[in-house]
């Protein structure tokens, strides 16, 4: 009987300890996430799409705080990810704050205009992270002597990237920049 209540125990804070590691990857300071959750808020949400990149779908959310008067405004991104499991799939959605897009913007620029049209001798990686934990960028493989770009639209899970030619960066970016359009028209900016 004390055995399997040491056991039960353990097992208990084992559990524990891995649902907190869990928690602590996937927290996000996203602003229009954080103003999504507010308690004691009626949030009307409108949905635009802006296209897709290499199986990243993108969509600008507006939320309207109707009784503050309040809104905000980003860019979602939505992988969905396939598995033996599940015929539907499993979505990953991560978001980019409207303050967020110009310096992801401006990332992507440096990879396209920098990194790009170097050859590095050795395996050489670069990131854009947001609020939310969404990843933007690319890597270079010795190897195969090309570069390769990504979007993890959650970081803590490799079933939310895409990877695709660094040639479609400047899709992404064109995203991001008719996004950032949308946004600062519905919030009058």
């Amino acid at each position: 009987m004390k055995k399997s209540f040491v056991l039960l125990i353990s097992l208990f804070v084992v559990a524990t300890a891995f649902a907190q590691t869990q928690t602590d990857e996937e927290k996000t300071t996203s602003k229009t996430l954080e103003f999504l959750s507010k308690d004691g808020s009626f949030i009307v949400k409108e949905f635009y799409d802006v296209g897709k990149v290499k199986g990243v779908e993108c969509q600008v959310l507006i939320a309207t705080d109707v009784v503050k008067k309040e809104k905000m405004g980003c860019l979602r991104l939505e992988k969905t990810y396939y598995s033996s499991y599940s015929s539907s799939g499993d979505s990953y959605i991560g978001t980019l704050d409207y303050d967020e897009l110009d310096a992801c913007i401006k990332s992507i620029d440096y990879i396209i205009e920098t990194l790009l049209p170097s050859g590095p001798s050795v395996y050489t990686e670069s990131e854009y992270k947001t609020r939310d934990n969404v990843k933007v960028g690319a890597f270079y493989d010795e190897k195969k002597n090309t570069w390769s770009a990504f979007v993890y639209t959650k970081g803590h899970t490799s079933r939310s990237a895409a990877f695709f030619d660094s040639s479609s960066l400047s899709d992404l970016k064109n995203v991001m920049i008719k996004a950032k359009e949308i946004i600062r028209e519905k919030l009058g900016k």
